[in-house]
C-alpha cells in the first residue's frame, strides 16, 4: 500500500504521447527477433535474470509509468495519497519500500455492536486519502479526507517493497495449500498457518499472496487496486472512483474521462513489478543461519531449501485482455523469500482489529524477509526501528519461538539478528 504524498506538485507529463509510443512500438516488439534472451541484470531495482528483449522492453516501459507523476486531467484523484507509484516505493531505489521519513498509509474502520467489522465506506474508509486535486486545480473545492470521529479502529501500514513480487505471483496455489496442510499436521511449537482464500480479478476463489493479511490474490490485481486507492486512477479491475469522505464528487473535481485507464497503463506498471528482481542476500552469519532453524523462525519464514518454486509455464499478458507470452525467466524458479505466505495469529500485541477476507484482526501473512538488509523500519506499521525489537513483538503462534530466542546467549542472539539482517 502507498503512503501519504510527499507534497510535490504534479508534473504535466504528456500521457497520451507515451501511449502512442507504446502502441507504435508494439508490433515491432512482438516479432520473433525481439524474443532473444538478454544478459542477466543483478543491480537492485533492475529486472530478473534472463529476460527476452521483449520482456526487457516491457519492464522499461513499465518503469517509466511507475516513476511518472500523475495529474488530474489524466485521472489523478479527486482524492489520493500519492501522485506516483514511486512516491512511497522508493527506498533504496524505485520499487523499494517506504522512504526514510517513515510515511505510511492510514486505515480506519469501526466495530459494529455485534462485533462485526464496519469499513465505514460511507465515510471514505478504509483507506485515508488525505490529499485532494484542489491543491493544484483551483476550480475544485475539495478537502483531503480525515479520519472520522466514529472510527474506532485506526492503524498504519508501512509500504512494502515490490522486489521479487513477480516470483511470488508465480508460485502455484497448490504448493501454498500443501504447506498449510503440513503445518497443520505438524503443529510444531504451536505454529500452524492457514491460507487466506480470496477472490481474484476474474471472480475465482484463490490463495491470497499479497498484502499484510494476504488480502490480494494476484499481482495485477494489487497493481490495479493501488492505482485506484492510492492515485485515484480507475481501471478495468478497479473501475469505481474513490468518493471523498464517502460523498459525491463535486463536478469541477472530476475532469478526466472514465475509466481513467483502459488497462494499457495498468498492465504496463504490472510489467515493471512482475519482472522486478528480488534483493540478493549478503554473506550472512553461519551460526545465525543455523539458529534461525533451530529456534523455529524457519517454521513460518521458510528457508530456501524448504521454500517455494514457481510454476512450469508462467504466463504474462503483453497487453490487457490480449496476447500473452510464457516467461521462461519466471518459470521453474526458486523463490527464496523466507515466507510461507500463510496467515498466523500474532497475538494481541500486533493485532490491529482489521479483518481482510478470512484473516482475523490478529492474523497476518508471514512477511517475506528477502530485502530486509535494505530496510530500516519493520513490522506492518513500521513501529520497530531495530530487528531485535521487531522479533520480540511477535506473539500468538510465535510465542514458543520467541521464548527460544530469549533463551539464547547475547552473542547467539546477535548472530541470529546478523543473519536476518543480511537477507
Amino acid at each position: 500500500m502507498r503512503t501519504s504524498s510527499c507534497g510535490s506538485l504534479v508534473s504535466r507529463i504528456a500521457v497520451p504521447s507515451l501511449v502512442v509510443v507504446l502502441t507504435a512500438t508494439a508490433f515491432w516488439l512482438l516479432t520473433p527477433s525481439r524474443l532473444r534472451v538478454v544478459k542477466a541484470q543483478t543491480t537492485l531495482g533492475g529486472p530478473i535474470a534472463n529476460l527476452t528483449t521483449l520482456e526487457t522492453q516491457m519492464f522499461n516501459q513499465g518503469k517509466a509509468l511507475y516513476l511518472q507523476n500523475w495529474d488530474a486531467p489524466h485521472g489523478l484523484g479527486p482524492v489520493y495519497t500519492q501522485t506516483q507509484c514511486s512516491g512511497c516505493h522508493q527506498s533504496p531505489v524505485a520499487g523499494g519500500g517506504a522512504p526514510g521519513n517513515g510515511k505510511k498509509d492510514t486505515l480506519f474502520g469501526a466495530l459494529n455492536s455485534d462485533g462485526s467489522f464496519n469499513p465505514l465506506t460511507n465515510e471514505g474508509g478504509i483507506l485515508l486519502q488525505n490529499q485532494s486535486i484542489s491543491q493544484f486545480q483551483p476550480s475544485c473545492v475539495l478537502a483531503g479526507e480525515v479520519v472520522p470521529a466514529d472510527a474506532t479502529l485506526v492503524d498504519k501500514r508501512l509500504p512494502p517493497q515490490n522486489f521479487g513480487m513477480g516470483l511470488i505471483d508465480a508460485i502455484p496455489d497448490s504448493l501454498i495449500l500443501a504447506q498449510a496442510a503440513a503445518e497443520d499436521a505438524s503443529g510444531m511449537l504451536g505454529v500452524a498457518g492457514t491460507a487466506n482464500m480470496v477472490t481474484d480479478q476474474n471472480g475465482n476463489t484463490v490463495v491470497g499472496k499479497f498484502g499484510y493479511k494476504a488480502e490480494s490474490a494476484t499481482l495485477v490485481q494489487i497493481v490495479a487496486e493501488a492505482m485506484n486507492g492510492e492515485l485515484g486512477l480507475t481501471n478495468p479491475i478497479a473501475p469505481n472512483e474513490q468518493l471523498p469522505q464517502g460523498q459525491p464528487i463535486p463536478p469541477a473535481c472530476n475532469t478526466a474521462p472514465e475509466p481513467n485507464d483502459d488497462g494499457s497503463r495498468m498492465v504496463s506498471i504490472y510489467h515493471f513489478v512482475v519482472y522486478l528482481a528480488p534483493n540478493q542476500a549478503g554473506v550472512g552469519n553461519s551460526n545465525g543461519q543455523a539458529l534461525f532453524t533451530s529456534v523455529g523462525c524457519s517454521l513460518c519464514h521458510l528457508s530456501p531449501t524448504t521454500g517455494y518454486t514457481t510454476g512450469p509455464n508462467v504466463t504474462i499478458p503483453v497487453v490487457w485482455n490480449g496476447r500473452t507470452i510464457v516467461s521462461q525467466a519466471l518459470s521453474n524458479q526458486p523463490v527464496p523469500l523466507y515466507s510461507d505466505l500463510l496467515l498466523h495469529d500474532m497475538g494481541p500485541g500486533l493485532a490491529d482489529g482489521f479483518p481482510f477476507g478470512q484473516a482475523t484482526g490478529s492474523q497476518f501473512r508471514t512477511t517475506p524477509l528477502w530485502g530486509l538488509s535494505t530496510r530500516t523500519t519493520y513490522l506492518h506499521d513500521g513501529r520497530a526501528s531495530k530487528l531485535q525489537v521487531a522479533i520480540l513483538e511477535h506473539g500468538g503462534e510465535a510465542t514458543q519461538v520467541i521464548g527460544n530466542f530469549r533463551k539464547l546467549s547475547p552473542s547467539d542472539q546477535a548472530d541470529l539478528i546478523s543473519f536476518i539482517g543480511s537477507l
